[in-house]
């Protein structure tokens, strides 16, 4: 069984590359989404093995926008640089984000294994990998360097260790490696810091499924806190020190991307941007596929079909929350303890709660960006929570019969695999093979 396990894994992770490996060669730096400026802190590390300061950055103009801005996303793109000299730099630290990609597919195995164990339809274990392998846009934020990948990486390795405290207990080993990975996004991308409080209520949830007291609860949290306080201090003490008291980063690139490209930095009412119709449109569809810089869409039918799935699978949601209603198999109600006999149920519910709360953060980040106008309506800013996207949209589809959740899975994960292919040869067409994307 761990030999077919491995077997599975690795054919997942050979699928997932296979498929990045054209946008690898076929996108352009200026196609990929602020690349140019990633790229610049990339080349930085990479030669000068270390983090830019104030005067470096002023110099590097328009492309240095983000060299305020932690830099530890970039890291696994500047190793890739030294590891694969002989090719420039432009593709070659590429492999970084593609790395990421693997990272995200590995963790989205592991959590299927615990999620649909108990499920009538247990071969979802290898469909939700599956369809984070080949989702079209997730492919391509993989492909171009980006800060967003190994940030998504970290987040999805977060979220496989609260699911894990779950369903094998908050042990005190599970909040020290979070505490290791909440600094790590926490010094990577800030969008994927949404994720960061599903680790908390998991382990809170975790902690009273396995009738921990207040105590033991407080020592796993307090954990977490310890080891990312102690991993981040020295960055945010260094970058106050060098951007004039700016410990974060953001109000220096705020102020740079003004400047640069003369957009304003003024914050504007939530209810503006829950207002604007084409804002979620651009939301949707870019989730999905919308290549370049938000300007290359896919054919309307390819957003329909995601849009029938997507309603399709809270149909089935529904059902199955109103079937568990009616059978009484909610125990999950936390001014009590779990009963005997109730304790796998409850560990089950509690993982998919985890995940819903997930996407709800990661909205939550979304607009909070829109709101202080530091990101547009870019599905990428979601990508922290692509696994729980995936998995509940798969749980949702299956739960409509075995006969017709099998087929309407089949359907999903077969549409996915053609929109990637449309779009490799859209691309394709388009810019043909690039080996120097700039």
């Amino acid at each position: 069984m761990k030999a077919m396990k491995k077997q599975i894994v690795l054919l997942l992770l050979l699928i997932a590359l296979v498929v990045r490996v054209p946008f690898l060669f076929i996108v352009p730096m200026v196609e990929a989404p602020d690349e140019f400026a990633h790229f610049w802190v990339t080349k930085f590390l990479s030669e000068r093995l270390c983090a830019p300061n104030a005067e470096q950055v002023i110099a590097g103009g328009p492309s240095a926008v983000y060299g305020s801005l932690p830099p530890f996303a970039y890291l696994p793109h500047a190793f890739f640089s030294h590891l694969i000299p002989v090719v420039d730099i432009s593709l070659s630290e590429r492999a970084g984000s593609i790395l990421g990609g693997l990272v995200t597919v590995f963790a989205a195995f592991k959590i299927g294994a615990m999620l649909f164990a108990r499920h009538s339809c247990q071969w979802l274990q290898v469909i939700l990998p599956l369809t984070v392998a080949i989702h079209p846009q997730f492919v391509f934020v993989n492909a171009y360097c980006n800060s967003d990948s190994t940030a998504c990486a970290l987040a999805s390795l977060l979220l496989l260790l609260a699911l894990t405290a779950i369903f094998r207990g908050p042990r005190l080993r599970y909040a020290a490696w979070a505490g290791v990975l909440c600094a790590g996004i926490a010094l990577s991308k800030y969008s994927a810091l949404a994720v960061v409080p599903v680790f908390f209520f998991a382990i809170a949830a975790a902690c009273w499924i396995y009738r921990m007291n207040l105590l033991e609860t407080a020592m796993r949290l307090g954990l977490t806190f310890a080891v990312v306080f102690i991993l981040t201090l020295p960055w945010f003490a260094r970058n106050a020190s060098v951007f004039g008291g700016d410990w974060s980063g953001v109000r220096t690139m705020k102020e740079s991307w003004a400047k640069t490209f003369n957009r304003s930095i003024e914050s504007q009412s939530l209810m503006s941007v829950l207002k604007q119709k084409v804002w979620w449109q651009q939301l949707f569809c870019s989730f999905w596929g919308v290549y370049g810089y938000q300007k290359h869409y896919l054919p309307a039918v390819f957003y329909i079909g995601y849009l029938l799935s997507i309603v399709i699978s809270l149909s089935g949601t529904f059902t199955q929350v109103s079937q568990t209603m009616k059978e009484k198999r909610l125990p999950i109600v936390f001014f009590r303890r779990p009963e005997d006999g109730q304790e796998d149920l409850v560990k089950e519910q509690a993982a998919w709660l985890s995940l819903c709360f997930s996407i709800a953060m990661s909205g939550a980040g979304l607009l909070y960006a829109a709101v202080q106008n530091l990101g547009g309506p870019q599905g990428r800013y979601l990508f922290p929570s692509e696994i729980a996207f995936m998995a509940l949209i798969l749980f949702g589809l299956a739960g409509l019969g075995r006969k017709w959740g099998k087929w309407l899975v089949f359907s999903f994960t077969l549409g996915n695999a053609i929109t990637l292919l449309f779009s490799i040869v859209m691309l394709f067409s388009m810019f043909g093979v690039k080996l120097k994307p700039y």
